[in-house]
């Protein structure tokens, strides 16, 4: 049932991407506060924001009629774009965690003469979907912009004007208490985690590792994603690398929990990150986790990634689909071990320094009130 509150309430929305399976907010948080998964980022600024949580299990349960029959006969999300926009005055904050859901809802607003104020966390701001929308002139209706890279938020200011007074930049958050360094690595191993739509590229990392006397596990899918959608990532994993193709030493697990991954990273040398060359940061997110548990990190230097890891400080860069490069990097961490521990231990810090959650929900929470005053 729909519950009013009311018309001068000073709490917040934040609208979080919803797919079918979704872990409520009040589950991801009580599983945090178990140990079973590292605390989520929107959770914490929904807390520091007093505000309500736009997901799955809301647009089901609190939501109106029509955007729960829109959310379950057409698209998750478009109910819960709906539901933000019915809803747009109950709130002194509407926080669109999305790229999709922030254009959109920025689109609603202009049509309907509405707010100005709407606050989007980004991701990838210039993707071809979300630049269709741009080129309609929403951003007059996104009050404030903060993206987690540097790269995406120039883009959009050199090509579609934004005042540069609208941008944050707010660096990938990563729960140091649940990512943190464990037993040093005994084993001959390495990881790589992500999906390939996640514009991994596995091919040059397999290529790379061949008859290389290392092993190389991939954590290549995702329990957050239904079953039908886990197995449409598995297909592409298949088909891009098909299974009797891979080399002796390369496994790979398409089903990994939060702590599974925990205990890849901790058991592995160090983590590569082998990317496309794409101008946003891809595998921020897998990169900031190995970095907190005090691993070094081997990445593609593409277009985008560029504002977390530091050349030869805690990690190397190697160029786009350049195999040889990768093995070379890879030989390098393996025969000079002290030098992937001196470069994991920086990284930890760097995290400690720049990407701990409670410092990002803080920045986070400042700017979005800033941005109403």
């Amino acid at each position: 049932m729909h519950t009013r509150t009311r018309p001068d309430d000073t709490r917040s929305a934040i609208v979080v991407r919803g797919w079918t399976g979704q872990l409520s907010a009040a589950e991801l948080a009580r599983l945090a506060s178990e140990g079973q998964r590292p605390r989520t980022p929107y959770v914490e600024l929904a807390r520091a924001l007093d505000a309500d949580v736009i997901d799955a299990d809301y647009l089901e349960r609190r939501a109106r009629a029509v955007p729960r029959a829109l959310g379950r006969q057409l698209d998750i999300v478009e109910g819960q774009v709906l539901e933000a926009f019915f809803d747009r005055r109950r709130y002194r904050h509407v926080v669109a965690w999305a790229d999709r859901i922030g254009v959109e809802l920025a689109l609603l607003f202009k049509i309907a003469r509405s707010r100005r104020d709407l606050v989007l966390v980004s991701n990838w701001l210039m993707g071809p979907s979300k630049r269709r929308f741009l080129g309609l002139g929403v951003q007059s209706h996104l009050g404030t912009i903060i993206g987690y890279g540097s790269v995406q938020l120039e883009l959009a200011a050199e090509k579609y004007s934004l005042p540069r007074e609208k941008l944050h930049v707010a660096l990938q958050p990563v729960d140091e208490r649940f990512w943190q360094p464990q037993e040093e690595a005994s084993e001959s191993l390495i990881c790589s985690v992500g999906c390939i739509s996640g514009f991994r590229d596995y091919q040059t990392l397999v290529a790379a590792v061949r008859e290389l006397p290392v092993r190389a596990e991939l954590a290549v899918g995702s329990l957050i994603l239904s079953a039908d959608r886990r197995e449409q990532r598995a297909e592409i994993f298949r088909t891009a690398i098909p299974p009797n193709e891979l080399p002796p030493n390369v496994s790979y697990q398409l089903d990994m929990p939060p702590t599974a991954l925990r205990e890849l990273y901790a058991r592995s040398r160090f983590v590569v990150m082998p990317l496309e060359d794409v101008d946003f940061d891809a595998g921020v997110t897998s990169i900031t986790e190995a970095m907190a548990m005090g691993k070094a990190v081997i990445v593609t230097r593409n277009r985008g990634q560029v504002d977390v890891v530091r050349d030869n400080v805690d990690g190397l860069y190697v160029p786009p689909r350049d195999p040889r490069a990768l093995r070379e990097a890879i030989e390098h961490l393996l025969t000079n071990p002290d030098e992937a521990r001196r470069m994991g231990a920086a990284g930890r810090q760097a995290v400690l320094d720049r990407h701990r959650l409670d410092d990002y929900t803080a920045r986070v929470a400042s700017i979005i009130r800033a941005a109403s005053e």
